[in-house]
Formats: C-alpha cells, sequence, structure tokens
C-alpha cells in the first residue's frame, strides 16, 4: 500500500504499477498525486538512510555545489548500484554539467533499473537534443509520453527535434 497525502486529497495505490496507471487518469490531481508518489517511492527505495544522502546531494547540485553532489550521488551509487534514483541524479548533475554523452548513459542504467523511470526518458531526450541528436531525442521523448502522456513539455520537445530534422 502506497499511501500518498496532498491538501485534501489522499490518493492510496496498492502498487506502482496503479500510480503509474493513474498518470494516465483524465483527473489532472490524480495524475499529480500518482507522479508525486512515484517520486518518494522512487527517492525510498534504497532505504531512509541513503534517501537523505540523496536528498543532501539533490540540495547541494541545486545550490550548484557540483562537485560535492558527485561526490555524494557516486557514493551512494557505490553502497547501492541498484539505487535507480542515485544514477538519475547524477545524470542530471551531469545534464548540468553540459556533459551531456556521460549524463544519457547514465539515463541508460536508470532505465535498466527502472523502465518507467519517465524523467530519466525526458532527461535523456534533452541531453540528446542538445547533442542535435534529434530522431533518438524524439524516441527517449514519446517514451516519457508513453509513461506520462498528459507531460506537455515532452509534446513540446518532440515539436522541436521534427522541426529540426526539417
Amino acid at each position: 500500500m502506497v499511501p500518498f497525502c496532498n491538501s485534501k486529497l489522499i490518493l492510496t495505490m496498492n502498487s506502482k504499477e496503479e500510480l503509474l496507471k493513474a498518470l494516465k487518469n483524465q483527473d489532472s490531481k490524480k495524475r499529480n498525486l500518482a507522479t508525486k508518489a512515484l517520486w518518494s517511492l522512487w527517492h525510498g527505495e534504497a532505504g531512509e538512510s541513503a534517501e537523505l544522502k540523496l536528498n543532501r546531494g539533490t540540495t547541494l547540485m541545486n545550490s550548484k555545489k557540483f562537485s560535492q553532489a558527485e561526490e555524494i550521488f557516486t557514493n551512494l551509487i557505490s553502497e547501492f548500484p541498484n539505487f535507480a534514483e542515485a544514477h538519475n541524479k547524477l545524470a542530471t548533475l551531469l545534464y548540468l554539467e553540459g556533459e551531456y554523452l556521460d549524463s544519457v548513459e547514465k539515463c541508460k542504467v536508470v532505465l535498466s533499473l527502472n523502465p518507467h523511470h519517465f524523467g530519466a526518458w525526458n532527461g535523456m531526450g534533452l541531453c540528446l537534443f542538445n547533442l542535435g541528436q534529434y530522431s533518438e531525442a524524439i524516441h527517449s521523448f514519446q517514451s516519457a509520453l508513453d509513461i506520462q502522456p498528459f507531460a506537455k513539455v515532452n509534446r513540446v520537445y518532440i515539436a522541436r527535434c521534427r522541426g529540426n530534422l526539417n
């Protein structure tokens, strides 16, 4: 059972599959709650201690203290090699540093661990877009849309990619 609260709404799902299904719901509140619940699950998959470290690394990354954040994410990956979200945060950091090829490789690791990680699909699409690999980027953005069909940003980038291909 996965409880997740937001304001007056409470979403209780029995599985990740139900949360993923809710991402396709016509009700935007249900979609938003499911999105937040999935992120919460992904952040906590390696336990509370790992989640605290992940949050610390994210705070450092958001403060542009990239080398310190990278150390935390790298250590988390060493300690918990199957912790997809640690790989995803490192992919995000690499993207922010303009290391698009390295970020794509890290996104592939995330997706091998969690093929439904819409954030990694989107992130890989952004990297490929920045690398001018528009056909591959379209595939990534479409994969993100297949999971999260109401995420308009993916449609916008697909259109940009197609425009660059013409």
